[in-house]
């Protein structure tokens, strides 16, 4: 009785009590979850942030999710030097100091107890009074209630200093909250000394990458500037040219080198003491005929360059410093720098050429001035020549006037026209590169030697058809104008190693024909090809650079079969693919069987499209192994084809053709969808799902703005996590189309799949792209591996490879292992995984299991031997 009266002298009965226990219970409960949702925050920072700036307010957005932290500041101390530094501070009294401080100057702050004890401290105001007594601690800034500090620890090693504080008697801290702040600690210097490694790479890279564009762009300028030279030199020499074409060329080719939007050329003449401006383009004139008409020498600073004789460059205080000491009139508002250069023959100054700015951002240099100095040489010497050109043919003309003025203009007008149809003629029938003839008149040459061919059964002749070998590396690598002149020297040697009698000529791209007339033999075909592939297989030097190209030639002998020129052209043609087939860098002599390997690989063609319908292609798998554990950490799948009609077709039989034909894409996806499913069954057999596989893509799949969901289609038909999902991409899709192919390796970065790059080392192997591109693990290529104990080149080439992945935080993959001493030797150089036949052949996937279940581990038995 005595406790049902108390309760209800509370009004308290059981229900509301346990529905207060209840409450306070779910509170405590998302207290401790906001607790753990904030130290996982601080994990994931040094993903999330950017910088260290952003990340520091983070962190302090994530501790005030924990306890009341108004008053925040963190300290770096660097030991080395002895100095701090406040790199976040959010405080109500104090302001925060900048730069670097000396250590020393904080003597007896609290901030240096936590420093010099290396454990954390809740100072309240009885403590903070018992430490100033004992001397341990001095007032330094505003003095406040309670004082949290945590030392941030880094390997044993004290590296700054975590603060929280208050100045209100409404805000006291409890040793929980130093507990709680302490833990944080821990966190945050795990997540700033990863985000600080990250920005000391991405910083040694960029500035790197800035290194070498600038020298890259001071090359490219220093090019352009001799071309621009050579060029003006070029015009100066031909006296044909119109002089107001010659003015406008001048004037196109200073603008590449300067910023010469406003440019005008003013004749000077020193018996009438006037300036005539016979070039001139200006942007805010709004009548240029009227503001560049003839004039009276004056105060202008075109005036300035003839009174002085020499180069005047101008800026706007420039400008006004003249106009106030009445040497120039006043500038026009918007002329912000001026550069003019007076034209000098034989001492006598016969005009300025003058460039001006009005854009606040161009400002012209003493370089600009140099250089305009020396094209106006050039234009001098030109003025000069012309104006004896000019006297020379008027008296000229005068004379011819007087003996024969009719006569010698008909002669002149048909040998001008017969000069005009000998251009046409030979434009039309030529190349415009190499100058040999183009396709329209070898057709007429070849059906020419077919019909005498008719006529006369002993004229005797050979088509050659050539392909460079490697003239897209040389394109790709060197630019176009490199190729050019491949092109053209190639031209030049073909035309030396032939006869007289035989025509060279360029059906386009880097395709050449040769027709061999007047054969005594057939040997002498064969010889003119065995040169040709000798000739063509040595390297050709291309701007100080050797290069290398190769060719294939297919050749071909007149037959009383062929009636026309393009029958003749492709049989050549089809002998010039079987010698690339070959091996390239050969010639092959055409006979009736390489028609039916056309046809073969037609049929073959049908068989693909008709074998990506019926599902006939597998996918077999090759472990790929933790060189550490030597477990298997997943698969490579790779495409098989058992077809119905031709029986197990290996893959080199049918790859080519699937992507020349681009069939190979949708096998990919055939494949991969596949595997996924095979994968998704395993990991439900033995319970094990950190098993992944790895699926190869064609470039062109990268070029598709579709792939990221096609993949996550197969994903969702499957049910399998993206993350047990790979797929490997090559060099030559990250060097087409790269803007593409960068938002497809993002997208599937999103969806959670892992981008491997295949056979690296192999190809055009850029630090430039593993820093653009989201590559998640590099695959060494099986080149280097194969007895790599034996080769100390490779050997270096792979450490470095790994060290390079190791620094961008990507995994390595060594491919092609096939003995313990390269596998042992990958381990040792911290290769993470590797595949090869010594651990395992591709596989079906029921031998997989089996090879699962009963194999040992490889890498223990290497260790016992």
């Amino acid at each position: 009785m005595g406790n049902s009266a108390k309760i209800t002298g509370t009004s308290a009965d059981p229900e509301s009590l346990l529905a207060q226990e209840l409450a306070e219970t779910r509170q405590q409960f998302q207290d401790l979850q906001a607790h753990h949702m904030a130290l996982f925050k601080l994990t994931q920072l040094s993903h999330d942030c950017a910088d260290l700036s952003v990340f520091f307010q983070e962190v302090h957005q994530t501790i005030a999710s924990l306890m009341t932290a108004k008053n925040f500041y963190i300290v770096m101390y660097d030991e080395t030097l002895a100095t701090l530094e406040f790199v976040y501070h959010v405080d109500e009294k104090d302001e925060i100091p900048e730069g670097t401080i000396a250590y020393e100057e904080f003597a007896g702050s609290l901030t240096n107890y936590v420093i010099e004890t290396a454990q954390p401290l809740l100072a309240t105001p009885e403590l903070i009074t018992e430490l100033t007594n004992n001397r341990k601690i001095a007032h330094i800034g505003t003095l406040g209630l309670d004082w949290l500090g945590v030392p941030l620890i880094n390997d044993g090693i004290v590296i700054g200093v975590m603060v929280v504080q208050s100045y209100s008697e409404s805000t006291r801290y409890q040793e929980r909250d130093l507990d709680l702040l302490t833990f944080a600690a821990q966190h945050i210097v795990v997540a700033m000394t990863r985000l600080q490694d990250r920005e000391r790479l991405q910083n040694a890279v960029s500035a790197r990458t800035r290194e070498l564009m600038q020298q890259i762009r001071e090359r490219e300028k220093s090019e352009l500037l001799q071309e621009s030279l050579f060029r003006i030199s070029e015009l100066t020499n031909d006296v044909s040219l119109d002089i107001e074409q010659f003015y406008a060329q001048v004037h196109n080719i200073v603008g590449q080198l300067i910023n010469a939007v406003n440019f005008f050329i003013a004749k000077y003449d020193k018996e009438n003491e006037t300036l005539e401006f016979v070039y001139y383009l200006d942007q805010n004139s709004r009548d240029l005929e009227k503001d560049f008409r003839p004039r009276k020498l004056a105060n202008h600073y075109t005036e300035l360059v003839i009174r002085r004789g020499e180069t005047v460059l101008l800026h706007r205080d420039d400008m006004m410093a003249l106009h106030e000491s009445g040497e120039t009139r006043k500038p026009q508002d918007e002329t912000n720098s001026w550069l003019g250069v007076p034209l000098f023959s034989f001492g006598e100054i016969l005009g300025v050429m003058v460039i001006q700015s009005y854009q606040q951002n161009t400002v012209y240099t003493e370089q600009d001035a140099e250089l305009l100095n020396f094209v106006s040489q050039h234009v001098s010497t030109a003025i000069k020549r012309r104006e004896a050109a000019d006297y020379e043919r008027r008296a000229h003309e005068l004379l011819e006037q007087q003996v024969k003025l009719r006569t010698v203009a008909l002669e002149d007008e048909i040998k001008q026209r017969k000069q005009a149809e000998e251009r046409l003629k030979h434009t039309a029938s030529h190349d415009s590169l190499t100058g040999l003839p183009n396709r329209s008149v070898f057709i007429d040459l070849l059906n020419h030697a077919i019909a005498c061919r008719k006529r006369d059964r002993q004229a005797k002749f050979a088509v050659l058809f050539l392909d460079l070998d490697r003239f897209k590396v040389v394109n790709d690598s060197l630019g176009h104008h490199a190729g050019d002149i491949l092109l053209k020297m190639i031209a030049k040697e073909l035309r030396e190693i032939v006869r007289e009698v035989d025509t060279v000529a360029r059906l386009g791209g880097d395709e050449f024909v040769i027709l061999i007339e007047n054969l005594i033999s057939e040997q002498e075909a064969h010889e003119i090809s065995s040169r040709i592939t000798r000739l063509l297989d040595r390297p050709f030097t291309i701007e100080g650079q050797p290069v290398f190209i190769g060719t294939s030639i297919g050749l071909l002998f007149s037959d009383d079969r062929y009636d026309n020129a393009d029958t003749m052209l492709r049989d050549a043609d089809t002998a010039m693919y079987h010698a690339k087939d070959n091996g390239k860098g050969r010639y092959e002599v055409f006979d009736a069987s390489m028609h039916s390997k056309v046809q073969n690989a037609l049929s073959l063609e049908v068989d693909i499209r008709e074998a990506i319908g019926a599902q006939e292609f597998v996918p077999y798998f090759q472990p790929i192994m933790n060189l550490s554990s030597g477990k298997i950490a997943g698969f490579e799948a790779l495409a098989r084809w058992n077809s119905a009609k031709r029986g197990f077709v290996y893959p080199d039989e049918f790859i080519p053709l699937a992507e020349d034909t681009n069939l190979v894409m949708a096998i990919d996806l055939q494949i991969m969808e596949k595997a996924c499913l095979q994968l998704k069954q395993w990991q439900s057999k033995l319970q094990d799902k950190s098993l992944y596989v790895s699926c190869n893509l064609f470039c062109n799949h990268f070029f598709n703005k579709n792939l990221a969901q096609d993949i996550s289609e197969i994903l969702d038909r499957v049910g399998l996590s993206p993350q047990q999902l790979r797929v490997e991409i090559t060099e030559r899709a990250l060097l087409e189309n790269s803007d593409q192919v960068l938002a497809n390796m993002q997208s599937l970065k999103q969806l959670g799949v892992k981008i491997l790059l295949d056979d690296f080392g192999t190809g055009y192997s850029s630090l430039s792209y593993l820093h653009r591109f989201p590559i998640d693990v590099l695959k060494i290529d099986k080149s280097f591996i194969n007895n790599v104990d034996e080769d100390a080149n490779h050997r270096a080439i792979i450490k470095t490879i790994i060290d390079l992945a190791t620094s961008l935080k990507m995994a390595t993959v060594g491919e092609g292992i096939e003995n313990v001493v390269d596998a042992l030797l990958l381990q040792q150089m911290d290769c993470m995984y590797g595949q090869g036949y010594y651990f395992a052949r591709p596989m079906a996937a029921d031998a997989v299991e089996t090879f699962m279940y009963s194999a040992g581990n490889p890498m223990q038995t290497m260790a016992l031997n």
